[in-house]
């Protein structure tokens, strides 16, 4: 896992997705210009936002436990269906070293730990960002990864995290301590709504994410710029 550590480190504006399926679409509105998704389609929109003083993510870390078929392609990944809404270029590709066993929470796969490096040009931008796909559980990036390294994000993106074992709740919770200024995420992650479903098996096997004094997450006045299966993405702030 040391050179996905010592990737990271190069960089000081880390977004991360988890449990992100095949999606991209946190690339896709930072690329734009932080423009909400139906304004994205409209090119002359996308050029003038790029005017605006944003801070875009450099590196965009996503976490899941399956979906290997889908990013070992390299280069020969199609970003069609993937929730890119403007063109894009795969300018380069490589498979860094592996972590053995990650999920703790999850059964561990043949392709579990596996990590893929892309460097992308969306929407027609000269400088590429990175793209680092971990095949593990979304805990596991967060305390081993992120917190036992010190390394700090900027923003968190998620939607249509609708729980299987675990919920997104425990991240909202813990993200302060992960340095996260803004959370963008539709309700599925907000603590105190779905009756705060159970994280015991988070906290039993990654006390570390257990804070006794959760994060606040308000909402700000920047609504419905993605859409999910689960209703619309909102920006939080973290206090």
């Amino acid at each position: 896992m040391n050179s996905l550590i010592d990737e990271l480190k190069k960089y000081n504006n880390i977004c991360f997705y988890p449990s992100c399926g095949t999606d991209l679409s946190d690339i896709d509105f930072f690329c734009s210009g932080c423009l909400p998704r139906e304004e994205r389609n409209n090119p002359t929109a996308v050029a003038e936002s790029w005017n605006k003083e944003f801070a875009e993510p450099e590196v965009f870390v996503h976490s899941d436990v399956n979906f290997y078929m889908e990013f070992e392609s390299g280069e020969d990944l199609d970003l069609n269906d993937y929730g890119i809404h403007g063109k894009y270029e795969i300018v380069d590709f490589e498979q860094l070293e592996s972590i053995k066993e990650p999920n703790r929470v999850n059964n561990n796969l043949p392709f579990s730990g596996q990590i893929f490096k892309y460097k992308l040009k969306v929407w027609g931008k000269r400088k590429p960002v990175t793209l680092i796909i971990c095949l593990c559980e979304n805990e596991y990036v967060a305390s081993q990864v992120f917190l036992k390294n010190n390394i700090n994000l900027t923003v968190v993106w998620s939607k249509n995290w609708n729980g299987g074992r675990t919920y997104g709740t425990w991240l909202a919770r813990v993200s302060k301590c992960l340095g996260v200024k803004a959370f963008y995420t539709d309700w599925l992650c907000l603590p105190g709504l779905r009756g705060e479903p159970s994280n015991a098996i988070v906290y039993e096997k990654y006390p570390d994410l257990e804070v006794k004094k959760p994060s606040k997450l308000e909402r700000s006045d920047n609504h419905w710029i993605e859409e999910g299966a689960h209703g619309w993405v909102d920006e939080f702030l973290i206090g």
